[in-house]
């Protein structure tokens, strides 16, 4: 009987380790998705800061590109991974297509 309240005894500790780690790791992971929420915020902001949105409006560029700006200022997925969902955050992805079509609209202006 003393051998088998030894086995429960190990195993209850053994699994309050293994529930100690996973709090660690579910810890680890909540900070990693802050920061790449931070990131993608500090981004997103820093293609603002450069002038490509702003200059896109101000560009000659095609109707079609204005739409796109247009939808994504009113808050939806211009990329084409999520296109036309409605947007929480920035979106890296629609931030390059903008990027895109300011580089375009630069070679043809």
């Amino acid at each position: 009987m003393r051998a088998l309240y030894k086995l429960t005894k190990d195993m209850e500790v053994k699994l309050h380790t293994l529930f100690n780690e996973l709090q660690d790791l579910k810890n680890k992971a909540r900070e990693l998705d802050e920061e790449n929420t931070r990131l993608r915020h500090s981004l997103a902001e820093a293609y603002r800061a450069s002038g490509i949105i702003g200059a896109v409006e101000t560009s000659h560029t095609g109707i079609g590109f204005m739409n796109l700006l247009e939808l994504y200022d009113q808050g939806f997925h211009i990329c084409n991974l999520h296109f036309g969902c409605k947007r929480a955050v920035e979106c890296l992805f629609c931030m390059a297509v903008l990027k895109k079509g300011h580089k375009s609209a630069v070679e043809q202006g």
